[in-house]
């Protein structure tokens, strides 16, 4: 069973649900609009094995907001979140703008990594040109300025059946100021791939989606993390959409256990 908890510390008011203490730490981060939700499909299959913790990130879910909703200004919660709660590396996992975060975190802050696995992260400027990704979120954004009822916005989401009412739930809750961050193309403020990457020591997986339904990472990019990150496993899963751990936990639990296990 997950139990709720709050994260306070200066200015941070974090949400965040914890498992029971079954093994080592697993710190699990949610993508944007989204929140520790996201990672129901796949909670089941690491719970047996490790201590897992899902904060809401800044501006999502149950957590506090803010005015400030750049990369950076995730990272000052999540390394703040992870100084406090731990006194060794964990294993850590991000999933879009989590691993973003990750990118960050593993790069500054290598004493707090044990481990990072990236599930199609988002970090690349040119997908805020991508006319499909602004669609979508310009038209989320739109949804929730205009309705305030999960039934209505979820009819207009292009998601159906339940993730359509939890993607719902989720924008109804979320701070609609970090997606008009992201709109706006100042998300990526003082995030520098090209510098991050190199810098990253620890062991890193990445698990990518089919870019033919609608997965962030291509073969260029799949070359390019590497060519910049010395210690780096990439696992395809074709079956998957942007959201791998949704469409295959399964399959993506068995590749974050075995990650674990090697580390």
């Amino acid at each position: 069973m997950l139990t709720s908890n709050r994260f306070k510390y200066d200015n941070i008011n974090l949400h965040y649900m914890k498992g029971p203490d079954n093994g080592p730490p697993v710190v699990l981060l949610h993508g944007l609009s989204d929140s520790w939700q996201s990672y129901l499909t796949l909670i089941p299959y690491l719970l047996p094995y490790y201590t897992l913790y899902l904060p809401d990130l800044r501006g999502h879910g149950e957590s506090y907001r803010s005015e400030n909703y750049k990369i950076m200004d995730y990272v000052y919660d999540i390394k703040s979140f992870l100084e406090n709660l731990f006194d060794e590396p964990v294993s850590l996992v991000g999933h879009s703008l989590g691993a973003a975060v990750l990118v960050v975190i593993a790069a500054e802050y290598p004493e707090k990594c044990r481990s990072i696995s990236l599930i199609e992260p988002f970090i690349f400027k040119n997908k805020l040109n991508d006319k499909e990704f602004r669609k979508y979120f310009s038209g989320s954004l739109e949804l929730c300025k205009k309705y305030r009822d999960i039934d209505t916005i979820s009819k207009n989401t292009k998601e159906t059946g339940t993730l359509a009412r939890k993607r719902a739930a989720d924008f109804l809750k979320l701070d609609k100021r970090a997606i008009v961050t992201v709109l706006e193309n100042d998300v990526f403020d003082g995030f520098d791939p090209d510098k991050l990457l190199p810098e990253i020591a620890c062991p890193v997986l990445i698990l990518r989606g089919n870019i033919e339904l609608e997965g962030f990472i291509t073969k260029e990019k799949t070359d390019y993390f590497k060519d910049k990150i010395e210690n780096c496993v990439i696992e395809y899963l074709e079956k998957s959409s942007h959201v791998v751990h949704v469409d295959q936990p399964a399959e993506t639990a068995r590749h974050l256990l075995e990650f674990f296990a090697s580390v």
